[in-house]
Order: structure tokens, then sequence, then C-alpha cells
């Protein structure tokens, strides 16, 4: 994020499959930290990491944004 100038961590969100992704975004206090299950790792290991949600795909981003507006 510093690389991009971007600083508002509040403003930013993280979206991975595996728990390293998701670790990353917890690390970096992002607001939306997403874990998406049709990746790389399985609902059971992605409901261990921390994340604020979890989509099935990453094609459900688009509703979910429309949803926090």
């Amino acid at each position: 994020m510093e690389a991009t100038g971007t600083y508002r961590v509040d403003e930013v969100a993280n979206v991975g499959d595996t728990v390293s992704d998701l670790c990353a975004g917890d690390n970096a206090s992002v607001r939306f930290n997403i874990g998406v299950l049709s990746g790389a790792h399985d609902q059971a290991r992605l409901l261990k990491a921390p994340h604020t949600h979890l989509l099935a795909d990453v094609a459900e981003l688009r509703q979910m944004w429309s949803d926090c507006e």
C-alpha cells in the first residue's frame, strides 16, 4: 500500500484465497479482509484465518459492494 501512496487502510479491501492472504490483510489492518472459497484453500481452513467476509466465489464481490453502499 505504501508503494502506491495508499495510507487510508480503512478504504482498502484485501481479497485472497489462502490463509496467508488473509493474514496479510489482517496484518495491514484493512477494512475488508475477504476470503474467496473458489481458490486454493477450502472453507474449513479459511474460517480459521482472520477475515471480515467469506465468499463462495470472487464474482460475489459485485453484490457485496452493492450491499455496502
